[in-house]
């Protein structure tokens, strides 16, 4: 797929994923619009973007802040005119158990990982609607196919990301508007950095890289599929759910709990 003259808008590219898509998509000859909260690193990343597409701009704002989202989309409007391409990357997670997990944390990461995603897409759709094209694309998780433990308020919002996804898919799709949404395993990005101690460490063959990940979205869009599962075995423990849920959620009980016995161990 061509990208030139296609306006990408892009939450979270700040570090990890969000930022080796913007640069990869830059690479590619889109016009490459981030956001994210920290100045100093959109400014960082506005700099590799603009290496390859000179017309490439950042914003900083908050997703969980409506808001700040309709400012935000209001400003990328007036400058290019359109938005071609929406990615919801931004989000965060945490490591703790339900119980012990503060109210005001899980409020956060809903109207970060769930809510941010949503504002994003009502302030971006009209103008997609008007045109009657674009492509919507959701970076939900595989802990938004599969519930782990300790990980309760991520996996929901996850999991509403993946359901939100699926009927916008059907709603969107006679507007010639796409919609996919990625389900990646453990990235090796800074996203882990708060949790990564406490959590049972994954196999080193379900560790992707962000290069992986941001291959896989572009695949996504230019192939007009609607969900991708990476890396292949997750891909297929995610269909073995599908087939006999209650076998694998015997099998999954088992495996985590021996892990989460064995990473508290001396």
């Amino acid at each position: 797929m061509d990208f030139k003259d296609q306006v990408v808008l892009i939450t979270g590219v700040s570090s990890g994923i969000g930022q080796r898509l913007a640069i990869d998509l830059a690479g590619r000859g889109a016009t490459v619009v981030g956001c994210g909260r920290s100045q100093e690193r959109l400014q960082e990343t506005l700099s590799e973007l603009r290496r390859t597409s000179p017309s490439s701009a950042v914003h900083v704002c908050d997703v969980s802040n409506h808001g700040q989202v309709k400012g935000m989309v209001q400003k990328v409007l007036s400058q290019f005119g359109k938005i071609d391409i929406l990615i919801n990357n931004a989000g965060f997670g945490l490591y703790q158990s339900f119980v012990n997990s503060p109210l005001d944390t899980i409020e956060g990461m809903v109207r970060t990982n769930f809510l941010g995603a949503v504002y994003c897409i009502k302030e971006v759709l009209p103008s997609m609607v008007e045109k009657q094209s674009g492509h919507i694309l959701n970076i939900s998780s595989v802990a938004g196919k599969i519930g782990t433990p300790n990980m309760a308020s991520y996996c929901a919002t996850k999991f509403a990301l993946i359901g939100l996804s699926e009927s916008l898919y059907h709603e969107l799709r006679p507007m010639g508007i796409h919609v996919s949404v990625i389900c990646p395993g453990p990235v090796r990005t800074k996203f882990r950095l708060l949790f990564d101690d406490l959590a049972p460490a994954a196999p080193g063959f379900l560790i992707l890289k962000a290069e992986e990940v941001s291959h896989a979205v572009i695949r996504a869009i230019e192939r007009k599929k609607f969900e991708v599962v990476i890396p292949l075995w997750l891909a297929l423990a995610c269909f073995f759910k599908g087939l006999m849920p209650n076998l694998f959620r015997l099998v999954s009980y088992q495996a985590l709990r021996s892990r989460l016995v064995s990473r508290r161990s001396p």
